[in-house]
């Protein structure tokens, strides 16, 4: 049906309803116009304005149908009822309008009823289908909702076991209490550690596996929590299935209700054994770093320097005692930023130091600078102050670290070094002695400035035992090679001749031996001297000590020319006496053969002993060079007293011998000895010539003594040594005899001293008198 398709008014302005009113009329008049005039059919007009009341009233309601019923009336009165085009009538014609007007009102009416029906269905039939949306939307939602909670009450099935399976698995001790405190819940966490079931477990407050000195204080601020429904944390220690007691942190929350009632205790426990331990290692561990801090304290204000540290910037931030003790000034005034650090240095050496401390912070080296720094009192001191960097692992600065160590002797010995190498150097130039050393370890010679001057090499060649070889004298680079690869033992005195490239013979004096450091190294250091002036002066000095020794031989021989004659004639007047005796033996008519025989052989016996007499004052009176050989010194003792016998007995002298038998051997010149002994022996005879109250005695002994050296000593009876001419006895020319020249007894120590032996005098103690004794050297009776 079209009323039930169509709705009761359509939804456009209300203007446009009234707008269909006003034309409705209108095309009535001109239907009815076309139908009657045009097509010649008369249809009663009165049925098409109710139908097009009929129509506005459907369209557009009761109000504008009213309107269209209205201009209907005055249309029809002014196009249909005479006269036309007109709004009077005539009275036959009213009966019309008024049935016209009526029938209007009433389809109006009906409209307007049938209006209000069709609305009141159109909503009951939209309220219906409203409600069964709603019902259907209301169902699918209860379809959905049930689908959701089927879902729902499965993933809480599901997240149920997830949870449960995430409490058994987490690694806490989880439990769950009744109101009253009892246990009714715990994860398997829980049953694993105490190794209860949960048969054991049920109604359970923890009790067995609490540590009984935990079990009063856990029960109290359990039931103290209990009765207030306050969250609360514990230690407590718990034991395990194993019986071991480990510290956990229990921590229970109360689970409230809408009343704030508590209905369940949740408790979580987290094993804190290993942090404890931790911790306990932790205080220990800072127990000992307090203590090593405090100890590092100490050390760093005992210790003799002074410690400092720097920012980054260059600000002082710490100073130890020792540096406030020196300073004078407390930590506070030497720490902080604005300070003026150059009142701590001498004037001369701030610019210097500031220099390199800047020059070491922008580079970010070590410092090691030498300046004087300025005591409490004034002074100044040499200190070396040292600042090294600390940097983090990225490299960059943090601190700097300062420590200044008193140099100031050290520098004191450093310049009196300087000197001492200055005067060395001068001395060794002054001297003609050079310096060297020799690391044995690594073959490393080292030569000072004159070694280099006297080896004539320049300064820039490095020495070497080639380069050594290449100056040695030809003839003498076999033994010095030897004496090289043995190199020193201990000690080693030796000279050395050089052939210098100009062809010119040096003569060195070398003196070295092996030093032995704490380090296990080991040098041979020594020195050489350039004698090559000193040898020719000696050369000259030996050649005129020579002649003079031969001078003062010839002089004694003179002395004891009557001893020399009497021995010589001794051998000689016998060798007349045995010829004679033999021209008698040769004059008889039998000669007596055995007789003959033993007279020549007497002849023989006298010749030989006057050639030896002959033969020992040629050698005396000889002027030759010495000539050293191995000798026995009680043979040239017996050789000098057969000589002096005529002397002695001449001076009423009475010579005693006292030789020790096995003397070892000396090396030695047989004549220069024999004129040491001759010498000593004729002194003594002199000194004995003025004394009248006693006997003339002379001693001559020999014996080895406690260094192995073999002394002879000549001791007298006579008058001693005046102890004002004790000092000047051996000087040159110094004489106690009125006739005497003052060189006997001084070429007697050059003679001996030339053996490497020394001559002394003495006055005899308890009895008068003097002995003069000198001991030489042995090489049979050195120590090896």
């Amino acid at each position: 049906m079209l009323t039930s398709t169509l709705p009761s008014r359509l939804k456009w302005p209300v203007i446009m309803d009234y707008g269909i009113a006003c034309v409705t009329p209108a095309l009535i008049v001109v239907l009815e116009v076309l139908f009657s005039r045009l097509w010649g059919i008369d249809p009663p007009a009165s049925v098409f304005f109710l139908c097009g009341i009929m129509i506005v009233a459907w369209i557009s309601g009761p109000g504008p149908a009213l309107f269209a019923t209205a201009l209907t009336v005055l249309a029809f009165d002014y196009f249909l009822i005479q006269p036309i085009y007109s709004f009077a009538f005539e009275s036959k014609e009213f009966p019309r309008l008024v049935l016209l007007t009526i029938a209007s009102l009433f389809v109006v009416s009906l409209s307007a009823v049938q209006g209000r029906a069709t609305a009141s269905l159109r909503r009951m039939r939209d309220e219906q289908q409203q409600t069964v949306r709603e019902l259907r939307k209301l169902n699918e939602s209860l379809h959905v909702e049930n689908t959701e909670r089927r879902r729902a009450e499965e993933n809480v099935r599901r997240t149920e076991q997830e949870l449960r399976l995430i409490v058994d698995n987490i690694p806490v001790l989880a439990a769950r209490y009744r109101p009253d405190g009892m246990m009714d819940f715990r994860n398997k966490t829980w049953r694993d550690y105490t190794g209860l079931s949960r048969d054991n477990l049920e109604g359970h407050r923890w009790g067995s596996a609490l540590h009984p000195d935990d079990l009063a204080m856990v029960e109290r601020e359990w039931r103290s929590h209990i009765a207030t429904g306050g969250p609360f944390e514990l230690e407590q220690r718990l034991r395990r299935a194993d019986g071991e007691y480990r510290w956990h942190r229990v921590r229970r929350v109360p689970l409230h209700d809408d009343s704030g009632n508590v209905i369940k205790w949740y408790a979580v426990a987290f094993d804190i054994e290993d942090r404890r331990l931790a911790e306990e290692a932790q205080r220990r561990s800072e127990a000992a770093l307090s203590e090593a801090r405090r100890e590092l304290q100490l050390t760093i204000d005992s210790i003799p320097v002074m410690v400092s540290t720097f920012d980054p910037d260059g600000t002082r931030s710490f100073v130890n005692q020792p540096w406030q003790n020196y300073t004078g000034h407390t930590q506070r005034e030497a720490t902080g930023k604005g300070l003026n650090t150059s009142i701590y240095y001498h004037p001369d050496d701030v610019e210097r130091f500031d220099n390199a401390w800047r020059v070491a912070q922008a580079k970010g080296e070590t410092l090691s600078v030498d300046v004087r720094t300025r005591r409490a009192d004034g002074a100044y001191r040499w200190y070396n102050m040292r600042r090294a960097p600390l940097r983090d692992e990225r490299g960059n600065i943090v601190k700097w670290y300062s420590v200044g160590i008193d140099v100031d002797d050290q520098k004191v010995a450093e310049n009196a070094l300087q000197r001492s190498e200055a005067n060395l150097a001068e001395a060794q130039k002054l001297s003609l002695t050079g310096s060297f050393s020799w690391d044995l370890a690594n073959d490393d010679i080292f030569w000072s400035d004159e070694t280099y001057q006297i080896m004539g090499f320049d300064r820039s060649v490095k020495p070497s035992l080639d380069l050594i070889m290449q100056r040695v004298h030809p003839d003498d680079r076999a033994r010095e090679t030897d004496r090289a690869v043995l190199g020193a033992q201990n000690h080693d005195d030796f000279e050395l001749r050089l052939l210098m490239p100009d062809g010119q013979i040096k003569h060195l004096h070398v003196r070295a031996h092996r030093v032995k450091y704490a380090s296990g190294k080991e040098e041979i250091v020594g020195a050489l001297m350039d004698i090559t002036e000193s040898r020719k002066s000696q050369a000259a000095l030996d050649a005129a000590q020579t002649a003079l020794a031969h001078a003062c031989r010839v002089a004694t021989l003179g002395e004891i020319s009557a001893s020399i004659a009497h021995e010589v004639n001794q051998p000689l007047a016998a060798i007349v006496a045995n010829g004679q005796a033999c021209l008698r033996f040769l004059r008889r008519e039998t000669p007596d053969l055995n007789k003959l025989r033993g007279a020549i052989e007497w002849i023989v016996k006298d010749g030989k002993r006057a050639d030896e007499v002959i033969r020992r004052v040629r050698g005396l009176l000889k002027k030759a060079d010495s000539q050293r050989a191995l000798l026995n010194v009680n043979d040239i003792i017996c050789e000098v007293t057969a000589l002096l016998q005529r002397e002695l007995s001449a001076q009423h002298a009475t010579l005693r011998l006292e030789l020790a038998s096995a003397v070892p051997l000396i090396v030695g010149d047989r004549v220069q000895l024999q004129q040491v002994i001759i010498n000593l022996v004729v002194n003594g005879v002199d000194a004995m010539q003025a004394v009248t109250d006693r006997s003339h005695e002379l001693l001559i002994r020999s014996y080895e003594d406690e260094a192995h050296q073999i002394v002879v000593a000549v001791r007298d009876s006579g008058v001693g040594i005046p102890a004002e001419t004790a000092n000047r006895l051996f000087d040159t020319f110094f004489s106690t005899k009125p006739s005497g020249l003052g060189i006997g007894l001084s070429i007697c120590r050059s003679i001996v001293e030339d053996h490497g032996g020394r001559l002394w005098a003495t006055n005899n103690t308890g009895e008068p008198g003097a002995t003069f004794q000198f001991a030489l050297p042995s090489p049979q009776g050195q120590a090896p």
